[in-house]
C-alpha cells in the first residue's frame, strides 16, 4: 500500500511532501517528494504516528467495567475515530470478586483482538489510592498497595496489567519494587503524599505520574506535594489530561514550559459517556452527569472521567501552547509513552520496519484516517 502527497511527521523533522510505502502491517519506506505509483492520495494533509493513550477507561457506551468481550471490542473499533491507534485501558475502583471476573474476560479479548484500535493491556486505577483524594472511586473498596492482591489480579489478566496508579505513601517501597520487578509501570497517583515522601520510591525507580494536578497533593509553599515533585524531576513522564477542563488553559501552558515536550504525555481519563449525548450515565457504581466535555459526579459534582476526545484535548494543548511543532506533539501523543511502555520498537513514530500506526488530520488537526498495522480503521 502507498500512501502520497503527505505532510509527514518523523521523529525531529517534517517532510513536506512525501510518501509511504506499508507491506505486511509495517513501514517499508519513507520517501520524499512525488511518487507515480498508485495510493491513496493525503492532498498535503498531516500523517503523524497514530495517538497512544495510556489512561482511558471508555467511551461510546462501552468501559472495563462492562467485563465483556464484546464490549472491549467495541470500545476498540470506536476509539480509532479519535486518531488513537492504540491504547491502555483503565479500570475504576472495583470489588475484588468483579475486578477478576472483568480481568478475565479482558485476557480473552487480549489475546483474540483482531481489529480496530490495538489495546495493550491494563491500567489498574484503584483499589491501591487514598482515601483522601479517592476523587471518583468508591471510599469501600480501597484498599493500601497489596502485593498479594495485585498477584492475584496480574493472574486474571493473564500478565495483561500494564499500569498500576497506587499511593505510594501507603507502603513501604515493596509495592513499587514489585511492579518494577515484573515489568508493571508504577504510576503514582490519588495519593497525598508530601514532596519529601516521593523521593524513596523516585530512588527505587517511579517515574510516571497518573493525571498531574488531578488527584494529589499540589503546589504549596508551606505543604509541596506529588505534583510539585512531578514539575521539579526533569525525568518524571506526567500524564496530562489537556481538555481544558480538568487543567486550565494558563496551568497548561505552566506546565509544557516546565515539564516540555519531552516529559508529558497527553491522556483523555475518558469515561463511557465520551461521544454520547449529554445526560445521567454511570461510573463503576457511581452516578455521574455528562454536560457537554463535562463529567462530573451527581451527588458531588466532583469530576468524574472525562468526556472529551484524544483529537480534542490536541487541539486544546496547541490552543494554550501555540508554539509547539509537530515534531514537539508527537512526542507527547505517541514517542513518549511509547518509549515508556518499552514498546518503541514497534510503535510510537514514522520509522522503518515499525507497525504502520498512523493518523491522517487536516490543518485544523481534526481526523480524517485512522491506520493501525496498515490497515485502514476509519475515515472520516
Amino acid at each position: 500500500m502507498i500512501i502520497k502527497n503527505a505532510k509527514i511527521v518523523v521523529e525531529n523533522k517534517i517532510i513536506e511532501n512525501g510518501w509511504l510505502e506499508i507491506e505486511n502491517k509495517f513501514i517499508k519506506s519513507i520517501n520524499e517528494g512525488k511518487t507515480n505509483l498508485e495510493g491513496i492520495d493525503l492532498e498535503g494533509n498531516w500523517l503523524l504516528p497514530g495517538f497512544i493513550d495510556c489512561h482511558v477507561h471508555g467511551g461510546y457506551g462501552y468501559d472495563f467495567e462492562n467485563g465483556t468481550i464484546s464490549a472491549f471490542e467495541n470500545f476498540s473499533k470506536n476509539v480509532s475515530k479519535e486518531g488513537i491507534t492504540s491504547y491502555v485501558q483503565a479500570s475504576v475502583t472495583n470489588s475484588k470478586e468483579n475486578n477478576i471476573k472483568y480481568l478475565k474476560e479482558f485476557s480473552t479479548f487480549i489475546e483474540n483482538q483482531n481489529s480496530g484500535s490495538k489495546c495493550l493491556g491494563i491500567h489498574m486505577e484503584g483499589p491501591f489510592i487514598s482515601k483522601e483524594k479517592k476523587g471518583a472511586h468508591e471510599v469501600s473498596l480501597l484498599t493500601n498497595p497489596d502485593i498479594a492482591y495485585l498477584k492475584e489480579l496480574v493472574k486474571a489478566s493473564k500478565d495483561n496489567v500494564r499500569i498500576v496508579t497506587y499511593a505510594a505513601d501507603l507502603q513501604d517501597g515493596s509495592f513499587t519494587k514489585y511492579l518494577l520487578e515484573n515489568n508493571i509501570l508504577p504510576s503514582v497517583g490519588h495519593t497525598n503524599m508530601s514532596f519529601a515522601q516521593c523521593e524513596r520510591d523516585y530512588q527505587i525507580g517511579f517515574r510516571h505520574v497518573t493525571h498531574l494536578f488531578n488527584g494529589m497533593s499540589g503546589v504549596s509553599q508551606y505543604e509541596p506535594g506529588l505534583a510539585t515533585f512531578s514539575l521539579y524531576k526533569d525525568d518524571i513522564l506526567c500524564e496530562v489530561i489537556t481538555d481544558g477542563i480538568h487543567i486550565e488553559k494558563d496551568t497548561l501552558k505552566l506546565i509544557y514550559k516546565i515539564k516540555g515536550a519531552d516529559n508529558i504525555c497527553i491522556i483523555t481519563d475518558a469515561m463511557n459517556a465520551k461521544g454520547l449525548d449529554d445526560g445521567e450515565y454511570k461510573l463503576g457504581n457511581l452516578e455521574v452527569i455528562k454536560k457537554g466535555m463535562k463529567v462530573f459526579l451527581k451527588e458531588s459534582g466532583v469530576l468524574a472521567g472525562a468526556g472529551a476526545t484524544y483529537d480534542f484535548n490536541v487541539r486544546v494543548m496547541l490552543e494554550a501552547n501555540p508554539e509547539i511543532k509537530m515534531t514537539d506533539l508527537i512526542k507527547m501523543t505517541s514517542i513518549n509513552i511509547a518509549k515508556q511502555l518499552k514498546i518503541f520498537d514497534k510503535r510510537g513514530s514514522i520509522e522503518k520496519n515499525k507497525f504502520a500506526d498512523l493518523v491522517v488530520l487536516n490543518k485544523n488537526l481534526e481526523v480524517l484516517k485512522t491506520f493501525v498495522e496498515g490497515e485502514r480503521v476509519y475515515e472520516k
